[in-house]
């Protein structure tokens, strides 16, 4: 509320703002701090048997709270990072390194201010945020503040009518409104179905898979708020689902994948810029799968469902040909899948692979393997890499660690491409790779 009716936000000197003050403090279209402020955040908790818990859900309502205002990952982390019992304090060196724009608010020189005698001791109990903070902790300031000498009154000025007389000398900080959370990012997916799911409308995984299931759950949460009949996606709908102010579902609800009420379901999401298709739009998904499966990334029949299958082979072909190797698709993603020359998955470890004699699809086929470009898989054993699998001048190479069950051991990961068979040169451990193994693909 504070963001959206343009309010600024303010912590005066000698000044301590934790927690949900912190939080509200954010929220302001421009952030004002005293040189000797103190403004502490830490991870969201819970009582439980007396004690402060971390809790998953307040930090991810924290988390979509403070990505509707723009900030930075960074930012997030380093806000939501403290324990329960402990703090983080902000700096404006801190601030300026995450991304927040903090301005510092001076009395100008000669001001009028109003002075006010001490406030009676009061015998109301002590907010339970405040007794873990070192009232000696660091402030805004960089360098620790000079101690002053006590006095009988203490002065505060007020945020002045007029403009202080550095602005005009000094360019206005942008100014960051909320943003819609983007549900093409599997993370962010999942944190909404989570928050559906708390307020009884969702029943299933929290995966990030925004197909049918999420949509009912969205829309049904709209017609029992009076938001609606459909699963549009945008900010006035997000601000809803993570204000507990707004309906849960009824006690008899409950939803299922086999719902045959599908109006106002498949609202069509803008594509991003540069683009004419949109993951989460089943059409743009099926046709995206379609040109994956040409080019031989995606194995499967395309159901236009955007899910881990097809993230994955998009991911494997966005490494194979210079792309950041991530599941994003925007317009740059695109024009490079619509290239006569893009580059293949036959040009690529990427794809199933197994020694002569045995089978493909046999998932307990220890001679079997199945390459992206972030793991493979050898039967029952799995193996994770560090980053993701690299074109080298001698092949395709990355670190990374396999196991099986309890077990696990560094590996060094070496493909290579011959004749059209992948020769497989990673050694696992200790183990000493000296004769190495021959796979055929399975097509």
């Amino acid at each position: 509320a504070i963001r959206l009716k343009g309010l600024s936000t303010l912590v005066l000197d000698d000044t301590l703002c934790a927690s949900a003050c912190a939080l509200a403090w954010l929220g302001g279209k421009t952030r004002w701090a005293g040189p000797d402020a103190r403004i502490a955040f830490h991870a969201a908790w819970k009582l439980e048997n007396g004690r402060k818990v971390e809790t998953g859900p307040g930090n991810a309502l924290v988390g979509a709270y403070l990505q509707s205002l723009g900030l930075s990952e960074d930012a997030i982390i380093f806000i939501t990072s403290a324990p329960p019992d402990g703090a983080e304090m902000l700096s404006f060196q801190k601030a300026e390194s995450l991304g927040l724009h903090v301005k510092k608010f001076v009395v100008p020189a000669g001001a009028q201010v109003a002075a006010r005698p001490e406030p009676p001791q009061s015998s109301a109990p002590r907010d339970p945020d405040a007794s873990y903070y070192d009232p000696s902790a660091r402030t805004l300031q960089s360098e620790p503040a000079i101690p002053t000498p006590p006095t009988e009154t203490k002065t505060v000025a007020l945020p002045p009518v007029q403009a202080p007389a550095y602005a005009t000398r000094r360019p206005e900080e942008p100014v960051l409104e909320p943003q819609v959370l983007d549900l093409a990012i599997l993370e962010t997916a999942a944190q909404v179905q989570r928050r559906l799911q708390e307020r009884g409308f969702f029943q299933g995984p929290t995966d990030g898979v925004w197909g049918q299931r999420s949509r009912v759950a969205l829309r049904n949460f709209k017609i029992r708020n009076g938001l609606g009949s459909d699963d549009r996606w945008d900010l006035r709908t997000q601000l809803a689902v993570f204000d507990d102010r707004y309906a849960t579902a009824p006690t008899n609800y409950v939803s299922s994948l086999a719902e045959t009420n599908v109006a106002g379901l498949y609202v069509a999401f803008a594509a991003p810029k540069g683009s004419s298709l949109h993951p989460l739009n089943p059409t743009d998904a099926l046709l995206i799968q379609q040109r994956l499966a040409h080019l031989s990334y995606y194995r499967k029949v395309g159901d236009g469902i955007w899910g881990l299958a097809s993230r994955s082979a998009l991911t494997d072909f966005k490494v194979a040909n210079g792309l950041p190797a991530d599941d994003t698709w925007d317009g740059a993603v695109e024009e490079a899948m619509n290239r006569h020359d893009a580059i293949p998955a036959s040009e690529t470890p990427f794809g199933e692979w197994i020694q002569p004699g045995t089978s493909c699809g046999d998932p307990n086929n220890p001679r079997r393997l199945v390459i992206s470009s972030k793991n493979v898989t050898a039967g029952v054993s799995t193996c994770l890499f560090d980053q993701p699998l690299q074109r080298s001048r001698d092949g395709w190479r990355t670190l990374g660690s396999c196991s099986r069950g309890s077990a696990s051991a560094a590996a060094r990961v070496h493909f290579q491409l011959i004749n059209g068979r992948l020769v497989d040169r990673s050694t696992v451990g200790n183990d000493i790779n000296e004769k190495p193994a021959m796979f055929s693909r399975c097509m």
